[in-house]
């Protein structure tokens, strides 16, 4: 099975549980039932982490670390990025995401690496904008496409308020399916 496909199929049985029916998703309320969720600030770099918690007798055997100085959309967009981590990959070792990588060498540890954080970001995506709330939306909505000429801007503003995205991570989202 592709990856991305995994992740969406992880991320709606996320969803279904936590009897997700409207936007914008409680990502938060979500996370802390795997998770503990905590807020940090770190160098702006850095969007969160993923640390293994030492005590044996704590019911959650992760943190999840969100960079506080980041905007409200990015805070949400990584703690749904981080539990997807959790969810898909089996990490044994703490994990950070930084905003930028630079690779100098091609090897199979860096296309793991790569494909992970594409299958956390597709995990994230789908938590963050439910294909079906979303499309529903846009079909109210009458937007068809993502345009040039920005004939739908004031629509793709709405939506990202709506489900509390960066409206980059909408328009990319829409890309996939209108």
């Amino acid at each position: 099975m592709r990856k991305a496909q995994r992740a969406v199929r992880e991320a709606r049985e996320v969803l279904s549980k936590a009897a997700v029916k409207r936007a914008p998703v409680d990502i938060y309320r979500i996370a802390e039932q795997y998770a503990d969720i905590i807020e940090e600030s770190m160098p702006d770099d850095i969007s969160g982490m993923l640390i293994p918690l030492e005590d044996p007798h704590r019911e959650k055997k992760w943190a999840i670390i969100v960079n506080k100085t980041h905007s409200e959309v990015r805070r949400r967009f990584t703690a749904a990025h981080e539990l997807g981590h959790l969810l898909l990959h089996d990490y044994r070792t703490p994990h950070a995401d930084t905003g930028f990588k630079i690779r100098f060498r091609a090897n199979r540890e860096y296309d793991a690496s790569v494909a992970e954080e594409v299958e956390a970001n597709q995990f994230a995506a789908e938590v963050l904008m439910p294909s079906h709330l979303l499309m529903k939306r846009t079909s109210e909505l009458d937007i068809e496409y993502v345009d040039a000429d920005k004939s739908h801007e004031r629509a793709i503003d709405a939506l990202a308020r709506e489900f509390k995205v960066s409206k980059q991570a909408l328009q990319i989202r829409l890309t996939e399916f209108i």
